[in-house]
């Protein structure tokens, strides 16, 4: 295995793309085609001087983009006999020098197999899907050249958020629990990984990091403590 950076947050959306190519039959098995775009966000602040002598924080941002090709029999397997970390998604985003969590294999997985449960692709011999992923890393990843694009950004109220995110913890749900999330208002499944934060309060964890990315003010939703 390859060794990546330490992660402090991790958002990932896949989904899958309706698109067939001429040469899609040419496969002698179903093909999962997976087009992954991920952005490593490093956290060391970078400052620059405007013109007026004013300093402004900026943040390293590295995008990386590689398309794969799995054989989808066998990622059906892995899932039902192996452990999340032994499916062949886990080796594709390992090569790429992403930070894993399970939610992110979850969330690939999850997404493939409701495509197989499509109607519309039960004939297709490729299946397709995007998935993009955002980590913020203690150091930028070591990657061969033309592999990826770096761009300075301003950082708003980023430093702010990757602190909020840094304090909350991951939860695996061991039994059913009666409470519900408070931002959603949707329970909690059995299995899963939650976030919680310093103050005990539990979230989804797409939730409440959607919520932090998005307010100005970075605090618990459920009893206003704030996490930075």
């Amino acid at each position: 295995m390859s060794s990546a950076p330490i992660c402090y947050l991790t958002s990932c959306k896949a989904w899958d793309v309706d698109l067939q190519c001429p040469e899609d039959h040419l496969w002698p098995s179903k093909i999962l085609g997976i087009n992954v775009k991920a952005t490593f966000i490093a956290s060391q602040k970078i400052e620059r001087e405007d013109e007026e002598g004013k300093k402004s924080g900026m943040a390293r941002i590295i995008v990386q983009q590689e398309s794969h090709k799995l054989r989808l029999e066998q990622l059906l397997n892995d899932v039902v006999t192996k452990d999340w970390n032994d499916t062949n998604i886990y080796d594709v985003l390992d090569s790429m020098q992403i930070p894993i969590g399970r939610s992110t294999v979850d969330e690939i997985v999850g997404c493939a197999l409701g495509m197989v449960a499509k109607e519309s692709y039960k004939n297709r011999k490729v299946l397709r899907m995007r998935v993009e992923i955002e980590v913020l890393v203690d150091e930028q990843p070591n990657l061969a050249e033309g592999d990826a694009y770096c761009i300075d950004a301003e950082a708003d109220d980023f430093w702010e958020t990757a602190e909020a995110f840094r304090k909350l913890r991951k939860v695996v749900v061991e039994e059913p629990v009666e409470n519900l999330c408070f931002i959603c208002l949707v329970g909690f499944l059995e299995g899963s990984e939650i976030s919680a934060t310093p103050c005990s309060h539990v979230f989804h964890d797409r939730c409440i990091r959607a919520l932090l990315k998005k307010c100005s003010k970075k605090f618990c939703p459920n009893c206003v403590t704030i996490l930075a």
